[in-house]
């Protein structure tokens, strides 16, 4: 190989690692929620017809929000709900109390699945309710990775909150106070302090969570 031949000879590139997207919490949902009737009796109270709403949300494909309103799809993302919902002058959290006041059900019966999850992956947890999706009253329990940590800003409630631990260990620092809890042990605390959570175990932990009212 001549010198020139070696000169033009381009070396490989330098790899770069592109930055990790930001992942939206993510709500999986196991019950089946009547939101067709629901959008579609809140778009005839603002006398809209199906291409108007269509076209106020954004350019909405039409064909999905028939399948809504038929309900052929029973578990709409997060996003389509906030397109609908901005148009119809509601909010997110609407949709999920007036579809629950729907419900011929006075009680909900449950197992370990809980009613419906929601997934943090930036925060590696997980939480899943074993109540309804209702205002006054939450209680579930959180997975939480090995060495993650979370803090006031997951959940966002300032009210109280009481904890227990059903497997692994945690550390919660709320205020001034840092306690490093068990399993079977608990904790009753403000919400309105600042706080954190840590997982300082290899593997997973579960921690369950009671608010009055929800946190939702």
């Amino acid at each position: 190989m001549t010198q020139r031949e070696s000169q033009n000879k381009k070396m490989p590139a330098k790899k770069t690692k592109d930055p990790l997207p930001k992942k939206p919490a993510k709500l999986v949902n196991d019950q089946v929620w009547e939101f067709g009737p629901l959008i579609r009796t809140l778009r005839e109270e603002k006398k809209l017809s199906g291409a108007e709403l269509c076209r106020q949300a954004g350019g909405m494909d039409p064909r999905l929000l028939n399948a809504l309103e038929k309900g052929r799809i029973q578990n709409p993302s997060f996003q389509t709900l906030s397109r609908l919902a901005r148009v119809l002058t509601v909010t997110l959290a609407d949709f999920f109390t007036i579809a629950e006041a729907r419900r011929e059900e006075c009680f909900s019966a449950g197992s370990q699945r809980g009613n419906f999850s929601m997934e943090f992956p930036s925060s590696g947890a997980r939480i899943v309710s074993f109540t309804p999706f209702i205002k006054d009253f939450f209680c579930g329990k959180i997975f939480l990775g090995a060495k993650k940590k979370f803090d006031q800003g997951l959940l966002k409630h300032p009210c109280p909150q009481f904890v227990s631990v059903m497997l692994g260990q945690f550390i919660i620092q709320a205020g001034d106070k840092k306690i490093h809890l068990r399993e079977g042990q608990n904790l009753f605390f403000n919400g309105a302090l600042k706080h954190t959570v840590l997982n300082p175990l290899h593997r997973e932990s579960v921690l369950m969570l009671v608010t009055a009212p929800s946190f939702l």
